[in-house]
Formats: structure tokens, C-alpha cells, sequence
């Protein structure tokens, strides 16, 4: 009983905690977009439509994401796909429970829901917005986590099934590489370990094969490895979180970082495990975890499912020990107080949850400050075409709201679409850095959305060239001096007015 209230309560409250933040990641415009094709054209699309700049071959990787995430909002709306989100997080959490069940079978600990409460909350944010397709690699990372584990500890058997995985994982998002990463640690480790190696050697060739069972073939695998070695460092989510940029951000996984880190240490000191007796497959787990989330804050999530997975045992040694040091006088008194407490910690996680679950309306919000909404609006009903420049993180949206009046200069799509510099020449027009002129130079620039922020907005409206026809606190919009009207009419101020037609387009 206590085992079924647990799961229910951690997908309730997953779920509902979900519903409960409701604004869309950069990237869901261009995923929908895709998504239409494939669902309704049932087409892959190969080549861009939506930009003026040059662009490559488009290899999508997260093709059958689209395709999911266009479908939950056709048939669903904008709550299912929040939905979508919570279930994704929930069944995560839930393999991550399964791999300490099964590490620790005849435990009660399992139980304790506020370390999986916890896990989920610290990255919360590193998933952030309504849906993103790392969700799909942080599920599909969790069981082969779990496939791994059962293998070494009970029957290697189970290997077979993470090729036919892979086929899964690699057409719905190109995070699949960190497969293959986890099952190459996992060969190393139990070599390290003196123990059988050869059956993930097999493994990793089967899930290495099933790469290629994909809609481009060759190519893709290769556009694959190409990207996960490009350096990304002009893009946010792939900076340090202990970077100058981010020192006072993501406080609860640099805790959560530390402490975990600081558990596995004592655990090793304690028990006196040296070389010898250490498991080291396990060891380089959370070194390779380490090491990738202190370098890139998209990997966060990693370390947090994993490190928390195999570190449970760990937590909980240490944290048993402390308690038994707890004078107690009455054992019954101790049962009492662990009874009450955990009666008031399902009571807390599930009203502060539940409500959200149940609530018949889940709309998905857009503020100014998320993104240039009254720009975009202003240019619609003004009918300003032509080519659009504008942000890498708000390419995507504009697109989707303006297509086919205008095409945008790049959006989040990145290596999948477009040329590795072009990023490079992005940024150094909004800092005024080098050539920065470039970008508009060499490509027809019509009108422009630019931040107040960035020194390029003061010196674009010094600019004989260029004229600024609107602007707020947030940002501007210019156009050339030849496009200017004697009369534009001005965007709504509504916020209703933005978050009832938010998905409203003309591209399907």
C-alpha cells in the first residue's frame, strides 16, 4: 500500500507542479512547425523555409519530438502539452525509484519521497519552460541508467533490449549520444572492476548499428558526432554554471552539486573503501556527470538523475548514522514522530499539487519580457515584409507568427540548419564587436527587433539608414528608411489578447 501511495503521490505531484509553470521555451515554435509537416504533410522537412541566411542540409534530431509535441497540441491543446511535461518528469523520477529498488530491494528507504521531491526541484529549472525535447533524453538516460544497473546486478540478458531503444531514442532526439557515452563508462568501469566487460562491448555496437536505422541514414550519424563535439560557447545553455555570467544563478544544484559530492566522499572515508574495494563504474559516473554539469548547464539534469540515483544508498547510510547518535528514550515515541512526519509531508505535496492537476484551465503564457511580443504584433498588423532580423532565442517565435510575410536570420536550430559562424556574427553585431556590421551587410536586412539592452540598439538609431518606428522599456523596431509609413497603427497592450491566440500562425 505504502509502495502504491508513493508512486501516485510522486506523479501527482510532478505533474501538478508542472501545470503550474506555463511559459514556452525558445525552441517549441520551430518544433511545431516541424511537427506539422511530418503529422499532416507526413513529410521530414530537409531544407529550411523559414530564413534569409544560407543554410545546410536540415538533419532535424529532434524530428520525432515535433511530431509528438504537434500532435499533443492538435488533439490536446496547449494543457496537454504541459501534461506531456509532467509525465515525462514523473516517469523519469519513477525508472530513477526503480533503480534504487533495485539496488536495495528489501529496503523501505525507496520510500522516502522528499529525495525524489528534491531531485525533481533542483532541475526544475535546467528543464524549464512548458516542453523541451531534453525531456525525451532524460527519460530515455534514466532507463538506460536502470538497464545497466539491472544487468550488472542481476542478468546481463536485459542488455538486448537498449539497441531497439536506441532506435527510439536517436529519432526523437540526437541527446542519444549520451547512450552511448553511459554504456562506454559502464565497459570501462567493470573492466576496472575485474568482472565480465565483453556483453556491453556487444552493447555498445548494437546501439552504435541502431544510429543508423534513422530517416537521413549515414549522414545523420555523422551530423551527429559533428554536433555533439561543435563548440557552443556563444549559447547560454551550454556555458558553465559556475561561469562570472551565472555565479548567482542555479544556487540549488551547486548545493546540491556540493553535497552530493561531499556525501560520496565521507561515504568512502567512513566506510575506509579504498582502490581496491571501490565500485569503479560507479566512481566514473559521477565523475563524467560531474564534469559535464560543471561545464554546461544543459547536462545539470544528468548528474541530478544519476548522482541522486546511485547515491541513495549512500545519503541514507550516512543520514541512519546521524539519527542512531539521536538519544531517543522511547522507540515507540520515534515510530510515532516518523509516522506523523510523513503523513504531513504526502498532506503538504499533495495540496500544494493537486489543485493544479485537477484545474480545467492550463493555458500557456507568453509575458514581454519572455519574449518581443508587441514588436512581432506591431509588425503584423502593419504588414512590414521582408527580411527580419532578430535574436537567436526569439527567431523561432517570430517565425512561426509572421511566416510567410517574413523570414527571420537564424533561430535555436543552430548546427541542425544553419552555418557554424553565423552565430559568431550575431553576437558581434549586437556588441559592436569586429566587422560587426557584417550581418546585415552581406545578407538584405528589411526590419529589425533589437533589445535595449545591447549597445547595437543606440547606434542602429543613429543610423541614417535605419528608422525606429516602435519601441517600449524592452525593445525597438526598425526598418530601412525606404520601408517607413506615415501612419502605423499600435499592437494591444492585453495580456488575453497575446495568450488566446498564441498558437494562432499562418505557416499550417
Amino acid at each position: 500500500m505504502k509502495k502504491i501511495l508513493f508512486i501516485v503521490l510522486l506523479f501527482i505531484f510532478c505533474i501538478g507542479f508542472c501545470c503550474s509553470y506555463n511559459i514556452p521555451d525558445n525552441d517549441i515554435w520551430a518544433r511545431l512547425i516541424a511537427g506539422y509537416h511530418i503529422v499532416e504533410k507526413h513529410s521530414i522537412l530537409t531544407s529550411d523555409f523559414l530564413s534569409y541566411t544560407p543554410t545546410h542540409f536540415w538533419y532535424d534530431h529532434e524530428w520525432g519530438a515535433s511530431a509528438i509535441f504537434y500532435f499533443v497540441l492538435k488533439h490536446f491543446g496547449a494543457s496537454g502539452l504541459i501534461i506531456l511535461r509532467g509525465l515525462l518528469c514523473a516517469l523519469t523520477i519513477f525508472v530513477c525509484y526503480k533503480t534504487v529498488e533495485l539496488r536495495n530491494p528489501k529496503s523501505t528507504v525507496p520510500y522516502n519521497i522528499l529525495y525524489f521531491v528534491f531531485m525533481f526541484l533542483v532541475v526544475n529549472k535546467s528543464v524549464g519552460s512548458v516542453i523541451r525535447c531534453l525531456l525525451f533524453t532524460c527519460l530515455f538516460f534514466a532507463i538506460f541508467l536502470y538497464v545497466l544497473e539491472r544487468a550488472r546486478l542481476k542478468n546481463k540478458k536485459i542488455l538486448i533490449l537498449l539497441p531497439f531503444i536506441m532506435v527510439l531514442w536517436c529519432n526523437i532526439h540526437g541527446g542519444c549520444i549520451s547512450g552511448l557515452g553511459l554504456i562506454g563508462i559502464y565497459c570501462l568501469g567493470e573492466f576496472l572492476n575485474k568482472k565480465p566487460f565483453k556483453e556491453y562491448i556487444y552493447t555498445f555496437i548494437g546501439c552504435f548499428a541502431a544510429l543508423f536505422i534513422n530517416p537521413y541514414g549515414i549522414n545523420y550519424v555523422k551530423f551527429l558526432f559533428n554536433a555533439a563535439l561543435m563548440n557552443r560557447s556563444y549559447i547560454t545553455e551550454w556555458l558553465s554554471p559556475f561561469s562570472r555570467m551565472y555565479f548567482g544563478q542555479y544556487i540549488k544544484f551547486k548545493v546540491y552539486l556540493i553535497f552530493m559530492l561531499a556525501v560520496q566522499i565521507i561515504y568512502l572515508i567512513k566506510e575506509k573503501i579504498n582502490y581496491d574495494k571501490a565500485d569503479k563504474t560507479k566512481i566514473l559516473i559521477i565523475i563524467g556527470m560531474t564534469y559535464l554539469s560543471v561545464f554546461h548547464i544543459r547536462h545539470q539534469t544528468f548528474f541530478v538523475f544519476t548522482v541522486g540515483t546511485l547515491l541513495y544508498d549512500e545519503f541514507y547510510s550516512l543520514f541512519n548514522y546521524l539519527i542512531s547518535k539521536i538519544k531517543i528514550k522511547n522507540e515507540e515515541n520515534l515510530k510515532s514522530v516518523v509516522f506523523f512526519k510523513e503523513v504531513a509531508v504526502y498532506f503538504f505535496l499533495f495540496m500544494i499539487s493537486f489543485p493544479y492537476l485537477i484545474s480545467t484551465n492550463k493555458p500557456i503564457r507568453i509575458t514581454e519580457t519572455k519574449y518581443p511580443r508587441y514588436a512581432v504584433e506591431f509588425i503584423k498588423i502593419n504588414k512590414i515584409k521582408g527580411n527580419l532580423f532578430i535574436n537567436f532565442d526569439w527567431g523561432s517565435y517570430a517565425a512561426y507568427k509572421l511566416y510567410p510575410d517574413n523570414l527571420i536570420v537564424m533561430d535555436g536550430r543552430y548546427e541542425e540548419v544553419y552555418n557554424p559562424d553565423l552565430l559568431l556574427q550575431l553576437k558581434n553585431f549586437h556588441l559592436l564587436k569586429n566587422d560587426w556590421y557584417k550581418i546585415i551587410r552581406d545578407y538584405k536586412t528589411d526590419v529589425m527587433i533589437l533589445e535595449k539592452k545591447y549597445p547595437v540598439y543606440k547606434k542602429m538609431a543613429e543610423n541614417p539608414d535605419w528608422v525606429l518606428v516602435f519601441e517600449n522599456n524592452l525593445n525597438g523596431v526598425f526598418v530601412t528608411k525606404d520601408k517607413v509609413k506615415k501612419e502605423y497603427l499600435y499592437p494591444s497592450i492585453d495580456d488575453d489578447y497575446y495568450n488566446k491566440n498564441l498558437f494562432e500562425t499562418n505557416i499550417y
